[in-house]
């Protein structure tokens, strides 16, 4: 699993608007599904692999050790050619190999990236990247990989049903959910309690 926002520079604190992040263009955006990876060592159509990717911020999960270097790219690394609006092949420049990322169809839509607040009100390193339907959940954790929970929210935007998780037992759980903005920075989470609480605004798009 992998996440990192598209900047160098630290989070906006507390009362202050989020600093604007190095954008990625919209056709990069949403949901990435990979269909298919070549390599020298054969042919993968079954690993499970996805990126989210906001304007200003992304997330990969499900990748294999040997994938590791086409994940980190992702989809919108240079080197590759769009066949359709939906779908991207790749190719490698320093090593052999070819991926095919396509565009899930419910990845179109709001595009929002949001760090928790503590207690003091201040944002962590926990992570929600919402693009159309589908909502990215990344926690921290001491000593290890951090825990994650990819899903679905409800056309509805009321139900978020989990559908890859760190956590096995959480799969095909569905929670609540509630998203509210209070303000410039400010958004609020109800519901699911994995996600319940306030959360630091980074970047919020409604188209």
């Amino acid at each position: 699993m992998h996440i990192r926002e598209n900047r160098e520079t630290a989070m906006a604190g507390m009362g202050a608007p989020p600093l604007a992040p190095s954008r990625v263009p919209p056709a990069y955006q949403g949901v990435w599904a990979r269909t298919l990876l070549e390599t020298p060592a054969g042919r993968d159509t079954g690993t499970w692999v996805r990126w989210v990717q906001t304007a200003g911020h992304h997330g990969s999960l499900g990748r294999s050790a040997e994938a590791a270097s086409v994940c980190d790219e992702g989809p919108g690394a240079p080197h590759n050619v769009f066949q359709t609006p939906d779908r991207i092949v790749q190719t490698g420049l320093h090593d052999r190999h070819l991926a095919v990322w396509e565009r899930l169809p419910a990845s179109q839509g709001p595009r929002i990236a949001l760090a928790r607040r503590d207690d003091a009100g201040q944002p962590t390193d926990e992570r929600l990247l919402l693009c159309g339907q589908y909502l990215l959940h990344v926690a921290p954790r001491a000593g290890a990989a951090p825990a994650l929970s990819f899903g679905r929210v409800d056309s509805a935007r009321a139900t978020w049903t989990v559908e890859r998780a760190s956590d096995t037992a959480l799969d095909g759980c569905e929670h609540p959910w509630q998203l509210q903005r209070l303000g410039l920075d400010l958004a609020r989470v109800l519901g699911a309690p994995l996600l319940e609480g306030a959360w630091e605004v980074l970047e919020w798009s409604d188209a």
